[in-house]
């Protein structure tokens, strides 16, 4: 849907042609996004700007999703289709599953596979009823019917402000659409199915240690990290430790710590460094197997190193 879409006065849209010039959604907090790989990139997004919403389409990316969300209301997020694939928190997502935020919130999120999703942040949603408590994010499970509306609603709502702006400035038009979101997100919370608390608690701890875990990695960047000294630093056993990287990232300890290693390698060479320092950009992230860390940067990046610094060479500045 989102090609079919086209800017106008009310309807901003933003396309990124690769992850070196992938621009966020800033509105909604700040995000730090770890691809998965970079095939076949696309990631996109409209806005549409109302009085006291915002509606968002997104095309999302195969990535690991760290986000401080904000919101003086509550946003909402939710599938634009059937394969939406996701976890929130350690907690698995589907077709039928809201997310709901409300103030300030920290999010892992997971996402194996591109999404369309829709996003709506309203300034305020007062005596609504809606779950979730103050700085806190959590999935709602509803109807389909009630997903398939709220789809549906907002749909016409970013097709309007594609082909028929004009309509926008008529009386009570705005107000008539901001009132439809509502309703239907009312009713999908209305309809929502309980989820175990049990499960939520057990995650907690989870977590807890895997952003710990992360600030130990960015506080050692350069070093090689061993599992053993990182857990106890930590205070937890090697296996509790791989467990919550497993339960909150999708994938082993090894394979994420690998992953954030690629991507401080590219990186660096994204900024420009002399050819020469390939090898030791790589060597000080803890690559010492030349052949197999091109063979992984490759895989990664679709790309070899040299071919990332011979274009941020040409084009500097590129990562933002």
């Amino acid at each position: 849907m989102l090609n079919e879409l086209v800017e106008s006065d009310f309807l901003k849209i933003s396309r990124s042609p690769d992850f070196d010039h992938f621009r966020s959604i800033e509105e909604v907090g700040d995000t730090c996004s770890i691809p998965l790989h970079c095939r076949g990139f696309a990631a996109s997004f409209a806005l549409l700007r109302l009085k006291s919403c915002s509606v968002y389409l997104q095309r999302t990316f195969p990535r690991i999703l760290q986000a401080r969300y904000s919101t003086a209301g509550a946003l909402v997020y939710f599938p634009m289709d059937d394969a939406a694939s996701f976890t929130l928190n350690g907690v698995e997502g589907s077709a039928h599953s809201l997310m709901l935020v409300r103030g300030n919130a920290n999010c892992e999120i997971i996402e194996p596979r591109a999404n369309l999703i829709g996003i709506v942040n309203f300034d305020n949603v007062e005596d609504r009823g809606w779950p979730c408590g103050a700085d806190s994010a959590q999935l709602v499970t509803t109807q389909p019917a009630r997903v398939e509306a709220l789809q549906a609603i907002t749909r016409e709502a970013l097709k309007l402000a594609s082909r028929s702006p004009a309509a926008f400035l008529q009386s009570g038009t705005v107000e008539s659409v901001e009132e439809s979101l509502l309703q239907a997100v009312d009713l999908a919370m209305d309809a929502a199915l309980p989820r175990s608390e049990g499960r939520r608690l057990s995650l907690s701890h989870y977590l807890a240690l895997v952003r710990k875990f992360d600030e130990y990695l960015a506080a050692n960047a350069g070093k090689t990290v061993y599992s053993a000294d990182v857990a106890r630093q930590l205070g937890v056993s090697v296996r509790t430790l791989h467990n919550a990287v497993v339960a909150v990232r999708g994938m082993s300890m090894h394979r994420y710590t690998r992953l954030r290693r690629l991507w401080n390698v590219r990186q660096q060479l994204v900024h420009g460094m002399s050819p020469q320092s390939i090898k030791a950009v790589a060597l000080v992230n803890g690559f010492w197997h030349m052949g197999e860390f091109t063979a992984l940067y490759r895989e990664m990046f679709g790309e070899t190193p040299q071919q990332t610094l011979s274009a941020a060479r040409r084009h500097p500045g590129g990562l933002s």
